[in-house]
């Protein structure tokens, strides 16, 4: 294959452009070369900061995916709930196993929910709790357990 006489290649011209031209030489005029040191110390500091800038860009984003995360997490599950309630009963059963060593008094739960919720101890309707949420009465204290809560705790497990 033949190439014209005035064809150059891609890649001379890129080598062109890295490879700086010599000064030509000004009769009369010498220049002295300035250390390298103050630009070396400046470097380094460029360096740093640019490491720098990226650590907290890099942290910032992290934050900003994992609230856009929640974001579309409760979304999602609000649209969900929309559709079919909770299993109020499920979530009431899980809390009493889980805290059944504590001699459970009572469950609270919203109005809406306490006619689903049947585990053997008495439930009693607290209209301050959102729908979803219930709250456990022990001997020494309540353990509440909301919507907000469990959501954060599955986030929380599939975050690496």
């Amino acid at each position: 294959m033949q190439t014209p006489d005035d064809f150059i290649s891609l890649a001379s011209q890129m080598r062109a452009q890295r490879e700086p031209e010599p000064e030509a030489e000004v009769p009369g005029l010498a220049f002295e070369e300035e250390p390298d040191e103050p630009y070396a110390i400046e470097e380094r500091e460029l360096v740093r900061e640019v490491r720098l800038f990226r650590a907290r860009i890099a942290e910032a984003l992290e934050q900003t995916l994992r609230t856009l995360l929640c974001d579309i997490a409760a979304e999602v599950l609000a649209r969900e709930l929309q559709l079919a309630p909770a299993d109020i009963a499920a979530i009431a059963a899980r809390v009493l196993e889980r805290f059944a060593q504590e001699e459970p008094l009572r469950i609270r739960a919203n109005p809406g929910d306490a006619a689903r919720v049947d585990c053997g101890i008495p439930v009693v309707e607290d209209p301050r709790l959102p729908q979803g949420d219930v709250a456990i009465e022990l001997r020494d204290g309540a353990i509440v357990s909301s919507l907000g809560l469990r959501l954060d705790a599955v986030l929380t497990n599939l975050a690496p």
